[in-house]
């Protein structure tokens, strides 16, 4: 024992403290909710008392890759009968939405109050060209599909706006260094802000939270995704709730692009790819990307989320 806590424990010995000192705050707004531990919960419900538009949360349960299912009742926050459910996206094109959510089928989500959370009613506000699918019979064969789309990526104007979207670190080095050996410059990002000049390669875990106009997912295979899930066969629920979390994993991948997303694959694709997406909509021949609507991701600053506002208060429910 080296004598550090984590971050959960933090939160649970503050939560702990501020029970006998609640004077700290009038409102409390969450952002990510699926994504906070018990300890969380306790620590905000901690921080201000029962009240009126006491707390403000955004959560989207199709995004929880952190693995905490739970109900938000439990730790004495109401917001059952005060929710709104956001149905407009902003950020993704129609055809970026469609494809995500396929992703998810089969997937049972529940969202903070208890209840079942589907796709069905969400829609965009845009639309672009459809999402591009690359099978391919080895790696290398698929990164000089990858090094064709993001060097013409990166010739464009802010090459930084695009990103190349792997399962783990590993992963991200051996694509740096196989685009650097084809002549496409890039750069691997973990921590830190995004440097300007050249597309970005991250882990799709890192790239929660961040936008891009384009976005490649690279190694989209059997043998990536979903992975580690065989270390749950003594339990089937935690089997099942694994399962869930790389169906979020991928999905909150796909739709970090706003206007253009490419996919690959070497071998076998992932499981998680339903048949229309890995076996209909596939193609074996390179199309042109041509960007859709350039400048329009200037625009577009401010996205939307499909997210569940929950609002609890004794007062009147208000949404924004």
């Amino acid at each position: 024992m080296d004598g550090t806590i984590s971050f959960v424990e933090a939160a649970a010995i503050a939560g702990q403290y501020l029970t006998s000192h609640r004077d700290v705050a009038d409102h409390v707004l969450v952002d990510e909710g699926q994504d906070l531990a018990p300890a969380h919960w306790r620590l905000i419900r901690s921080l201000v008392p029962e009240g009126p538009n006491d707390i403000f949360i955004a959560e989207d349960s199709h995004q929880r890759i952190y693995g905490h299912r739970l109900v938000l009742s439990r730790y004495d926050i109401m917001t059952r009968g005060r929710s709104r459910r956001l149905t407009l996206n902003y950020r993704t094109t129609a055809q970026i939405l469609r494809w995500s959510a396929k992703v998810l089928e089969g997937g049972s989500y529940v969202d903070l109050d208890g209840g079942d959370d589907e796709l069905t009613q969400y829609r965009s506000a845009r639309r672009g060209p459809e999402v591009s699918t690359h099978p391919c019979g080895t790696i290398t064969e698929e990164f000089n599909v990858l090094a064709q789309v993001v060097g013409q990526w990166a010739r464009g104007e802010q090459p930084e706006t695009t990103a190349v979207l792997v399962r783990d670190r590993s992963q991200r080095e051996r694509v740096v260094d196989a685009l650097h050996e084809r002549g496409v410059q890039t750069r691997a990002v973990d921590h830190g802000s995004i440097p300007p000049g050249a597309p970005v390669v991250m882990t799709m875990h890192r790239a929660k939270g961040i936008e891009f106009s384009k976005v490649y997912l690279l190694g989209v295979s059997s043998r990536s995704i979903p992975m580690g899930i065989k270390a749950y066969d003594f339990d089937q629920d935690e089997k099942d709730q694994a399962l869930l979390r790389e169906r979020s994993l991928l999905y909150v991948a796909a739709s970090r692009a706003r206007d253009e997303l490419v996919v690959s694959w070497s071998d076998q694709p992932s499981p998680l790819l339903s048949a229309s997406v890995s076996a209909g909509d596939a193609q074996h021949i390179l199309r042109t990307l041509e960007p859709w609507n350039t400048g329009q991701w200037l625009l577009r600053t401010v996205s939307s989320r499909h997210s569940r506002i929950a609002m609890s208060c004794r007062g009147r429910s208000e949404s924004r």
